[in-house]
């Protein structure tokens, strides 16, 4: 099963998506847990690029921070994703 396969079906139950503040711990450890399974986890926010060689580095690095902000959204009830602010990375929407 591909890590794309296994988020899409991680969350398909709406009893694990966030609802709100009564749930919040129990869906932090989920997604962090998912996150650090995919190896998502750890993305820094920012890469910097040196040189023109490096272009596969630049995208493994959107592809997975595409990855993780989908693990994000889709983790949340479709009632509070206006309310998720519009942010450049994943770790900026996490809450620490």
């Amino acid at each position: 099963m591909s890590p794309s396969e296994y988020t899409s079906m991680s969350f398909c139950k709406e009893s694990k998506k966030l609802v709100g503040i009564n749930n919040f711990l129990a869906w932090k450890k989920r997604t962090d847990l998912l996150l650090k399974e995919n190896e998502l986890l750890a993305i820094k926010g920012n890469i910097t690029i040196l040189a023109k060689e490096q272009t596969q580095a630049l995208t493994k690095y959107n592809k997975d921070e595409t990855r993780a902000q989908r693990i994000l959204i889709e983790s949340i009830k479709d009632s509070l994703i206006p309310y998720v602010p519009k942010l450049e990375t994943s770790k900026k929407s996490m809450i620490n």
